[in-house]
């Protein structure tokens, strides 16, 4: 059997999945209650993404910057826009909720820019547990074996997103990326997708931009503005330089068993 294009393989993730899933009123919310900051907050059962996607490593809030974006890419290390307020300082709380609904709590140890982008890295003082799942990044022009699809794809490339607040786990079109590390989406091609759109508003910068292979969400970049921001792979060289003095690095996706295009 032939193994697998990139484009199809990203596409199955997520079109299968939509294609089990409740009404979008049902499976698009991430929490099935939420009372904030301070929790209890509980996952949504039905969420179409289904319980082998792990979620966990989007924080819930911290407490420089309330509930925009903050994710999480080791153990050790958080990215966030630098736009919103800039660096966080030493100290700031940031709040976790694993995917058994148990909150976790950590503080920033310092922050750095990432050279002159809208990208932003701060070091927690102490590691999150196995229980907080930190993703991993799509490695550096990756979406060029995508460009060429196979012969009776359809539609465009899907992505996910999840906003500021966490509120909704959402479909987008991956659009294009561009010169100076930034990606682009728009609104579904495929019908079935657009009822899972949900347009990205003001307070939802930061908010990450994933692709799902398999049962796994992997990290592209994050949102600048609500159709399009920062591209990470790009910046992996930088990244690994402001994390080596952790032993932390940026883990990247593996794509080696995956053809082209």
């Amino acid at each position: 059997m032939p193994a697998q294009s990139l484009s199809t393989a990203l596409t199955a993730a997520v079109d299968v999945r939509l294609d089990l899933a409740e009404a979008p009123h049902v499976s698009l919310p991430v929490w099935s209650s939420s009372e904030g900051i301070d929790g209890p907050n509980r996952r949504n059962p039905n969420v179409w993404t289904g319980s082998s996607v792990d979620l966990s490593g989007k924080a819930l809030w911290n407490s420089f910057t309330g509930s925009y974006g903050t994710t999480a890419i080791s153990p050790r290390h958080i990215v966030y826009a630098h736009h919103v307020n800039g660096l966080y300082p030493k100290g700031t709380v940031v709040r976790f909720v694993t995917m058994d609904d148990v909150m976790v709590e950590r503080h920033v140890l310092s922050s750095d820019r990432v050279g002159d982008s809208d990208l932003d890295l701060s070091t927690l003082e102490s590691e999150l547990p196995a229980s907080v799942h930190w993703f991993k990044v799509m490695p550096e022009n990756w979406f060029l074996r995508c460009l060429r699809r196979a012969p009776g794809s359809q539609g465009g490339l899907p992505c996910v997103i999840m906003d500021a607040n966490s509120q909704a786990i959402s479909v987008a079109d991956i659009t294009g990326f561009q010169s100076g590390g930034l990606f682009a989406i728009g609104s579904p091609v495929v019908v079935r997708r657009r009822a899972f759109e949900r347009l990205l508003s003001r307070g939802d910068s930061g908010s990450p931009m994933f692709v799902l292979l398999g049962n796994e969400l992997f990290l592209d970049g994050l949102f600048k503005t609500a159709r399009g921001g920062t591209e990470i792979g790009s910046r992996i060289s930088v990244l690994n330089s402001l994390m080596a003095s952790t032993g932390c690095n940026v883990s990247q996706a593996a794509l080696a068993g995956i053809d082209s295009p």
